[in-house]
C-alpha cells in the first residue's frame, strides 16, 4: 500500500491531466473509447461564486478518437472536476461557449457545382463530450458511479428515431454528457471504469489528511488504466513544489471553511435577532390593534352614555310639560270655584300638591 495525493484537489488533478497518457487513459477509460492523441487547449480555470462558494476545475482537451471502423476523428472535450453541488447555468454556459467557438470546428474545402468546380471552405463543427467528475452525489434516485447520454430524437407519434447514418447538422446541434459520482464507487470494483476510478475513491483517504489517499497497485496488469494513473499520482506525492501548493489549497480549504462557518454562525445569529424582531412588531400590533378595539369599545360607550343622557333630558323635558300642565288644570279648576278637596279628587292626586300649587300664587 503506497501513500499517494489525492486527486480531488486541484492542484493534484491538474498535474493529473497534464500528463498525456495519463489524460489518454483517463478520458478514453470514461468516454470507452480510443484516443489516439489528446492535448490540453486554452487554459484550465478555478471558479468561485461571489460568496466563494463554488469549487470548479475546467479543461478543455483537443483529441483524436479511432472509432470502431478504423476512422479517426477530431473532438473536444470538455473536462470538469467539482467537490461541492454547484449551479446548473454554470455549468450549462460553459457548453454554451463551446458550441459557439469556432475554435471546436474543423475546416474544410467544398466545391460549388459551377464548370470549374470553384472549391470554398466550410467549418465542420467537432463531436463534443462533456465529462463530469463529482466529489458529491446528484440527489435521491441518481445512485450511479457513471451516468451518461445523448439527445434522443422522436418523430410526432414520440417513436425513437434510429438514424442509419450520421447528420452533420444533428451532430453539430448536440453533445454527449458523461458524469462521474464518486461517492458511488463501488467497494470491490469489476468494470474497467470501476477500477481505474478506484484511483479517485475517496473510501481511501488518509485518516486526518484529506490531502492523501491509501492505495494499492495492481500486481495483476502492470500496465492497467489503474496503474497509469497510480504511478502519477505516487510521483506527485514526491514531488516537493506540488506538496507545497498542495498544503497552501489544503490551508486555503480549511480558512474557507472556517469562515464559511463563522458567516454561516453571523447569519444564523442575524436570522434569530431578525426573527426575534419580527415577533416584537407582532406583539406590538397586536397591542396596537387591541389599543384600537378598546377605543372602539370605549366610544361606543360614551355614545351609549350620551343616548341616555339625551333620554334623560327629554324625560325630565316631558315630566316639567305634564307638571306645568298639573299647574294649569289646578288653578283653572280653583279658579272655577272647585275647592282643593274637589280639585285632588278630580286630577288624583295629594290635596297637599293641591295647597302646595295654590299656595304659590
Amino acid at each position: 500500500m503506497a501513500k499517494v495525493c489525492n486527486p480531488i484537489y486541484d492542484t493534484v488533478f491538474k498535474y493529473l491531466v497534464e500528463d498525456e497518457r495519463v489524460a489518454k487513459v483517463l478520458l478514453g477509460c470514461i468516454l470507452n473509447k480510443k484516443i489516439v492523441h489528446v492535448e490540453i487547449k486554452g487554459h484550465e480555470s478555478t471558479y468561485r461564486d461571489d460568496d466563494n462558494q463554488l469549487k470548479l476545475l475546467r479543461f478543455d482537451f483537443a483529441g483524436t478518437i479511432e472509432n470502431p471502423d478504423g476512422t479517426k476523428e477530431t473532438v473536444t472535450i470538455e473536462l470538469q472536476k467539482a467537490s461541492e453541488p454547484e449551479e446548473v447555468m454554470r455549468f450549462r454556459s460553459y457548453f454554451g461557449i463551446q458550441m459557439a467557438s469556432k475554435s471546436n470546428a474543423d475546416t474544410i474545402v467544398k466545391y460549388h457545382r459551377d464548370k470549374d468546380k470553384t472549391p470554398y471552405n466550410v467549418l465542420k463543427p467537432r463531436r463534443i463530450y462533456g465529462i463530469f467528475i463529482l466529489g458529491h452525489s446528484l440527489g435521491k434516485g441518481f445512485e450511479y458511479p457513471l451516468i451518461k447520454g445523448s439527445t434522443v430524437f422522436y418523430d410526432e407519434d414520440n417513436n425513437v428515431l434510429n438514424f442509419k447514418t450520421q447528420c452533420e447538422f444533428l451532430k453539430g446541434m448536440t453533445y454527449d454528457l458523461y458524469i462521474i459520482q464518486l461517492p458511488f464507487l463501488p467497494e470491490r470494483p469489476k468494470k474497467p471504469l470501476e477500477k481505474m476510478l478506484r484511483a479517485f475513491d475517496q473510501r481511501y483517504k488518509v485518516e486526518n489528511d484529506d490531502r492523501y489517499l491509501e492505495l494499492t497497485e495492481d500486481t495483476a496488469d502492470y500496465d492497467s488504466d489503474f496503474n497509469v494513473i497510480f504511478r502519477r499520482l505516487l510521483h506527485a506525492s514526491a514531488d516537493e513544489q506540488l506538496r507545497r501548493n498542495l498544503d497552501l489549497e489544503d490551508y486555503a480549504e480549511r480558512l474557507w471553511t472556517i469562515r464559511q462557518a463563522e458567516r454561516e454562525d453571523l447569519e444564523y445569529e442575524l436570522k434569530e435577532k431578525k426573527q426575534l424582531l419580527a415577533e416584537q412588531e407582532s406583539q406590538l400590533a397586536e397591542q396596537e390593534s387591541q389599543l384600537a378595539e378598546q377605543k372602539s369599545q370605549l366610544a361606543e360607550q360614551k355614545n351609549q352614555l350620551a343616548e341616555k343622557d339625551n333620554q334623560l333630558a327629554e324625560q325630565k323635558s316631558q315630566l316639567a310639560t305634564q307638571q306645568n300642565q298639573l299647574v294649569a288644570m289646578i288653578k283653572l279648576s280653583a279658579s272655577l270655584g272647585a275647592s282643593p278637596d274637589q280639585i285632588a279628587a278630580q286630577l288624583s292626586i295629594s290635596i297637599d300638591e293641591v295647597n302646595r300649587v295654590l299656595s304659590q300664587n
